[in-house]
C-alpha cells in the first residue's frame, strides 16, 4: 500500500503578530486570487492631539492574498464554525464590501 504524503510542519519562526482589524473589511477577486483587506477604526491622531476633537477614520491593518481555491476553504471553514441557515452565497468574483 502507498505511503500517504506527509503534511510540511507548521512553523512560525518570525512570532507573526495577531493584528485587532474590528472595522470593515472588502474581498477582491482578480484571476485566481483574492485579496482580503482588514481595517480598524481608530481616531485621527491630528485632530485628536491638536485639536482635542475625536475624528474616526477606517485604517488598513491587514492585506492577505489568497488563492480562490483557498478562500473557498475559508468560506467552508467559517461556515463550519458559525453556521448560518438559508443566507445565499454570493460569487466569488463579485467585489464584496462590509
Amino acid at each position: 500500500m502507498p505511503k500517504k504524503p506527509t503534511q510540511p510542519q507548521i512553523e512560525d519562526p518570525d512570532s507573526v503578530p495577531e493584528i485587532l482589524c474590528h472595522g470593515k473589511f472588502n474581498v477582491y477577486t482578480t484571476g485566481d486570487c483574492a485579496t482580503l483587506t482588514f481595517t480598524h477604526i481608530r481616531p485621527d491622531a491630528t485632530a485628536m492631539l491638536q485639536e482635542g476633537i475625536i475624528k474616526p477614520r477606517f485604517v488598513v491593518r491587514a492585506r492577505i492574498v489568497v488563492t480562490l481555491a483557498s478562500l473557498r476553504e475559508l468560506r467552508n471553514l467559517l461556515n463550519k464554525i458559525n453556521p448560518t441557515p438559508n443566507v445565499p452565497a454570493t460569487t466569488t468574483g463579485d467585489l464584496v464590501r462590509h
